[in-house]
């Protein structure tokens, strides 16, 4: 996924700007960037890499009163552009699923491209309206994916979620600033409370510290991605009013409860397996233990764009601990299996050699069956183990001695949401967008 921020304020924004961004980095770690608006200009910057490697010594001429920041497993944002509404800068979070179509049709009417990414096409969609709201809202008619994007412009911010609410977004505010953003992990750090989540489909417009919703744009379902509270959130974040921590701890232990089993402690594969693995040695009044410390420098591997690098940061990421491990029976906690070698190759091999003496693994979510269609990383469903194999099947392929996933009914409950709320794509097969 990626991560977005934006800030309006009466005084300089620059070092809000920076923190919040950085507070997104777990959700892309290879690119990052900042647009700032001083009241003369629009400033832009971006790096490859992480937000406070690259810029803390280089916010110098970024002061403003409004800003926007953007964190990036994929590509360079934001972008600036020129158009008939003025200069403007972009970024934002999601996938275009027609994304071929869309551009073959901005070519026929004269568009050229610098890149087919997916933020070009959005921001020249957006371009063609006579003003940023009615150019966000021809947009969202075109566009077949998810989105959660902001705009800065010579005085004003804009923002917008989908009208399926794919993408989370929520409002916070403190005295003489307002700031919309991709997750509110920032917040108590940065004096911020949360006001309310964006709205599917709601499109803000933001100015002098204040907010106001130009257009709500109806759809007939929502669909909240359940992997934000599975994996991609930070844990001190609140989506769309549920708590991450908690909702991962209510995973594990709806786990424990249909899934009991004899061993000595219960672990997490860190960092995302830890509120499930907490919420299941509660439940199952198991002990709680490290068995795997993730290495503070180590970045996230599911998040990597290319499967060699997944594959590399996974097997670095991870460090056993073997006084922990040898001859005791371990629950291991994970918040979901891919493809399977991570567990197979990595973790089931490092058990095994510090001599445990049973693995009972278990999976916040149900088994991954498609691909995710609305962020980018997305897969085919020939990588997908449980695609090809059974429960049974994957205990083998893994090497495990137990291997159980929560079902769709307690992942719904888990997460306080109904089912038709929530998008559960990954686990049916099932498109309902």
């Amino acid at each position: 996924m990626c991560g977005i921020f934006a800030i309006s304020a009466k005084e300089n924004i620059v070092d809000d700007l920076f923190l919040g961004t950085f507070y997104l980095q777990h959700r892309g770690q290879k690119y990052c960037g900042l647009s700032t608006y001083d009241g003369k200009g629009i400033n832009i910057r971006t790096h490859r890499g992480l937000v406070r490697a690259t810029f803390t010594n280089d916010l110098v001429g970024m002061g403003g009163t409004m800003g926007i920041g953007h964190t990036s497993l994929l590509d360079r944002q934001p972008v600036k552009l020129d158009s008939k509404m003025g200069e403007f800068t972009i970024c934002f979070e999601g996938n275009i699923i027609n994304r071929k179509e869309l551009i073959d049709d901005l070519k026929k009417q004269g568009h050229s491209f610098y890149s087919d990414a997916d933020i070009e096409i959005i921001a020249k969609l957006i371009a063609q309206g006579d003003d940023f709201v009615d150019g966000i809202e021809r947009m969202a008619a075109k566009v077949h994916g998810a989105y959660a994007l902001v705009i800065l412009t010579k005085g004003k911010l804009f923002a917008a979620r989908d009208k399926h609410g794919f993408r989370p977004m929520v409002i916070g505010q403190r005295d003489g600033a307002v700031v919309v953003t991709s997750e509110s992990c920032s917040f108590v750090n940065l004096g911020f409370e949360i006001i309310r989540d964006v709205k599917p489909g709601e499109i803000l417009e933001i100015d002098n510290s204040r907010f106001e919703t130009k257009k709500i744009i109806k759809a007939d379902l929502v669909q909240y991605c359940t992997f934000e509270w599975v994996y991609t959130a930070n844990v001190a974040s609140i989506i769309d009013g549920q708590s991450v921590d908690i909702a991962r701890r209510n995973l594990g232990a709806a786990l424990a409860r249909r899934y009991p089993v004899e061993a000595d402690i219960v672990a997490a594969v860190p960092n995302s397996g830890i509120g499930h693995a907490i919420g299941c040695a509660q439940e199952s009044k198991i002990p709680y233990d490290n068995v795997f410390i993730k290495y503070d420098y180590a970045s996230r591997s599911y998040t990597q764009p290319t499967q060699a690098e997944r594959d590399r940061e996974a097997k670095i990421k991870l460090i056993p601990i073997p006084a922990k491990i040898k001859d005791r029976s371990v629950v291991i906690c994970d918040d979901s299996i891919v493809r399977g070698t991570q567990m197979k190759n990595d973790l089931v091999v490092k058990l095994r050699k510090n001599g445990v003496k049973q693995i009972h693994a278990r999976v916040a979510c149900p088994p991954l069956k498609a691909p995710c269609m609305y962020g980018v990383a997305t897969r085919s469903k020939d990588e997908l183990a449980a695609h090809k194999k059974s429960i049974e099947q994957i205990r083998e392929y893994i090497g495990v001695d137990g291997l159980a996933f929560n079902t769709l009914d307690d992942l719904g409950k888990a997460l306080g949401r109904p089912l038709d709320q929530i998008c559960t794509s990954c686990w049916t097969d099932i498109y309902k967008v």
